[in-house]
């Protein structure tokens, strides 16, 4: 009776210490997560667009920011950037990109959609008096956050080779 106690006792020790079926040893965690060159690429194919975007109603907005009038198209060129970008942050939300990318990038995007619906605004007469004004703040945030997630996307493709260890010296 007593070695039977011990070998049920035993048995539950075994049990409750062996690692449950559902939790990955950790190797196979790290073999399965995307490299630091694919959560760069898949970034990047997410804010490109909107980048795209931004760059081809760049002039309407610039128009808009001097006070000039704009040109015919500046309304569907903002509309566009506006719609690219918001489709942009929705896709970086879910992305499996470490925090600072993800931050900086949602932050750059954002910015362009911001940026953008002011300028609708303006077209649409909607906008205030400072509106001018807003827009070239609103301007000037968006450089900066854009290169904010190009520094974050450098960095982190560059964090990927410097792990890399160098073949030993022959």
């Amino acid at each position: 009776m007593f070695r039977n106690l011990v070998l049920a006792s035993l048995m539950v020790l075994a049990a409750a210490c062996s690692q449950p079926a559902r939790n990955v040893p950790l190797t196979q965690v790290a073999a399965a997560a995307p490299s630091a060159a694919q959560v760069v690429q898949d970034v990047r194919g997410i804010v490109e667009p909107c980048e795209q975007a931004m760059n081809r109603a760049g002039g309407h907005i610039d128009q808009l920011a001097s006070s000039t009038s704009p040109q015919a198209g500046a309304r569907a060129a903002v509309g566009a950037t506006k719609a690219a970008c918001l489709t942009a942050f929705g896709a970086l939300q879910k992305a499996h990109a470490p925090g600072a990318v993800r931050d900086a990038c949602l932050s750059a995007v954002y910015t362009r959609e911001t940026l953008a619906d002011t300028a609708i605004q303006m077209l649409d007469g909607k906008a205030g008096a400072l509106a001018v004004t807003t827009l070239r703040y609103k301007a000037d945030d968006q450089s900066a956050a854009s290169q904010a997630c190009s520094t974050a996307l450098a960095t982190l493709g560059g964090r990927e080779f410097a792990m890399v260890t160098p073949p030993p010296a022959p």
